[in-house]
């Protein structure tokens, strides 16, 4: 695989006769799931967690070793609570930690406590949980979708995406050139630059393998796609700590700004 850098543009491809035929409309029933990493203000713990829905989940890690647990619970509003758990046993399970904490948008930081229940003896610690890659200033945006019914699957197909500035309530860039499917995108930093990134499934029926990736730049203040992503096929598991990206049959890790394809395991 060629190191190509995270921003290089793609070329805008074909939309399909049919989807050009059929009038725009808004879509909003699309769940934009907000995929944040956090590193504990003892240095003890990474947390990866999907938010911004009722139901967050992700991974806790363990920094000073190689294992972590899944961790699931409830989102209300700016407060967010969870609990590890063994997946093949379930939520029944009694959980080694909980985290119950508010989220500030602005900082993107995780207030709260970290619960440890060793031996059903629960310590409770006060933590700051703060961005794995900080920068100084997060964008504060929102989506709206638009699109069109699609007549050969259930769900509508996403051909816009317009980015609002969450502060001016103004445009400040439309996403087009693509068919995208209308279920769930993840607003997620893919190349580990700090920025959050705009990931969509393509629009080839409910378990398309390929995605498109719209990569925020900060020089530019605007979302580009990107080609090396699109290239590879499979969902993106993240490794923020060791920078990795693991899909179906590729590992890629971001080696001084570049990917690079790297040995699974």
């Amino acid at each position: 695989m060629p190191n190509t850098q995270a921003a290089t543009p793609i070329k805008t491809p074909s939309i399909s006769k049919a989807i050009i035929t059929k009038p725009i409309k808004p879509i909003t029933d699309v769940i934009t799931y907000a995929e944040r990493d956090w590193r504990s203000d003892d240095g003890k713990f990474l947390l990866t967690i999907y938010s911004g829905v009722w139901n967050p989940h992700g991974t806790l890690f363990y920094l000073n070793k190689d294992d972590g647990v899944s961790v699931e619970g409830f989102q209300k509003g700016l407060n967010i609570t969870l609990k590890s758990y063994d997946p093949e046993v379930g939520l029944e399970a009694p959980p080694e930690y909980a985290i119950d904490g508010t989220l500030n948008l602005r900082s993107n930081t995780l207030v709260g406590t970290v619960t440890h229940y060793p031996e059903g003896k629960a310590t409770i610690k006060k933590t700051t949980f703060t961005p794995a890659i900080p920068i100084k200033t997060y964008p504060q945006f929102s989506f709206k979708y638009y699109g069109v019914d699609n007549d050969l699957w259930y769900r509508s197909t996403i051909t816009r995406v317009d980015v609002i500035d969450k502060d001016t309530k103004k445009l400040v860039q439309q996403l087009s050139g693509f068919e995208a499917s209308a279920y769930s995108t993840r607003y997620v930093d893919m190349n580990y630059d700090g920025y959050f990134d705009l990931v969509l499934n393509a629009a080839e029926g409910d378990h398309s393998e390929k995605y498109i990736y719209w990569l925020y730049d900060p020089h530019s203040k605007k979302f580009v796609r990107n080609k090396t992503l699109e290239a590879v096929l499979g969902y993106a598991t993240r490794y923020p700590h060791k920078q990795l990206a693991r899909f179906d049959d590729d590992t890629l890790q971001r080696v001084e700004g570049k990917w690079k394809r790297v040995p699974c395991c």
